[in-house]
């Protein structure tokens, strides 16, 4: 999942404008990498990759503040919603 989620950013929405390569604890909201139009690509791309809901209430800093940050909450959601993790 973390080098799914870490491919879609580099190459969806950095493209050639940010870090080539994201680690996993990479800040993608404080350095930028993410901005609020990103975020809801992604979002998009995460209800769709992993077949989620994802509610306005938990578009939070805290879900996306990193790869692992993200993979974590895509993981309860899974989770939450019984599906396979």
């Amino acid at each position: 999942m973390e080098e799914a989620i870490a491919a879609y950013i580099t190459q969806e929405i950095v493209a050639g404008k940010g870090p080539a390569r994201l680690e996993i604890d990479t800040p993608l909201l404080a350095s930028e990498v993410l901005d609020s139009l990103s975020l809801l690509r992604l979002v998009l791309f995460l209800e769709e990759q992993y077949g989620i809901t994802i509610g306005g209430v938990e578009l939070v800093p805290e879900n996306f503040a990193t790869i692992g940050a993200i993979c974590k909450f895509v993981r309860s959601r899974l989770k939450t919603e019984g599906k396979p993790v």
